[in-house]
């Protein structure tokens, strides 16, 4: 058996936002890496980007992403077990009202470009405010958030991982980012970050009654502006990712974006 050893790895990739304590008494299990060693400890927490383990009485720290696939299906099984939802901010998830294709054919078109120029521009205003040197938006990057955001429309899933298993930096990999070789300015750089989110093309729905029934629906479109704007300051309310958005150690990112019926899929790719 090939031991983990204690080396703190370089991070990779945010792709949860819960960091808990699991409660004393759980056993101990056998852990692996990507490279297929080996260790058996007890889970202590997760937090952010780390993992922390506990074995002989010493805390030992590994990127999230160094975990093999079937460990971080595991912390993912626990995370919806002790944590539901709570990865999400409030303002990018919850049920949408269904809306019939008559809605739909009513509502005002979206300008996917304007609403995706939208977020690039309050996302690097947001980091301007905090001192932080702005992103640049790179085309690139841009399609491959794109292409998530599509992919989680189209196949109904919501997730960092693709119904195939890929995450940020697979998907990055598979469609031949260039950068995963050599970043645009040569210094070397992990992997992929990422924050997504859904929210509703509209603002609000009010049911209009008569004698005690639904007559019908009056909706209140959501513009790109005001979209965008829920968009970046559900991230801002979310300490994950507000932590990706903030990240000075990025200089790279893409905004993609997918209208699905009366969901706006928001991927954000950083790098």
């Amino acid at each position: 058996m090939k031991d983990m050893g204690i080396p703190r790895f370089p991070a990779f990739v945010v792709f949860w936002a819960f960091g808990h304590a699991i409660a004393a008494g759980a056993e101990a299990r056998i852990w692996r890496d990507v490279d297929g060693r080996e260790t058996r400890a007890l889970l202590k927490a997760v937090k952010g980007q780390e993992v922390i383990l506990l074995k002989d009485g010493r805390e030992y720290s590994f990127p999230l992403l160094r975990l093999s696939p079937a460990d971080r299906e595991h912390l993912e099984k626990i995370r919806g077990r002790e944590e539901p939802r709570k990865a999400l901010s409030p303002s990018l998830q919850g049920k949408f009202p269904i809306l019939s294709d008559k809605e739909l054919a009513a509502a005002p078109p979206i300008s996917v470009e304007l609403l995706e120029k939208a977020v690039v521009s309050l996302a690097n205003e947001v980091r301007k405010a905090h001192k932080i040197s702005e992103l640049r938006d790179i085309k690139e990057i841009a399609g491959i958030a794109r292409a998530h955001s599509l992919d989680m429309g189209s196949r109904g899933f919501f997730s960092h991982y693709n119904p195939d298993g890929d995450d940020p930096t697979a998907r990055a990999r598979k469609a031949g980012f260039s950068g995963l070789v050599k970043s645009p300015d040569g210094k070397p750089r992990p992997g992929f970050s990422e924050n997504i989110g859904r929210v509703g093309r509209y603002l609000s729905i009010r049911q209009g009654k008569r004698n005690e029934k639904v007559v019908g629906r009056t909706i209140r479109w959501q513009t790109e502006a005001m979209i965008a704007r829920q968009v970046v300051q559900g991230f801002l309310d979310s300490p994950a990712h507000r932590e990706n958005l903030l990240d000075p150690s990025k200089a790279y990112f893409g905004v993609g974006i997918a209208i699905v019926r009366e969901h706006v899929y928001v991927t954000q790719n950083f790098f």
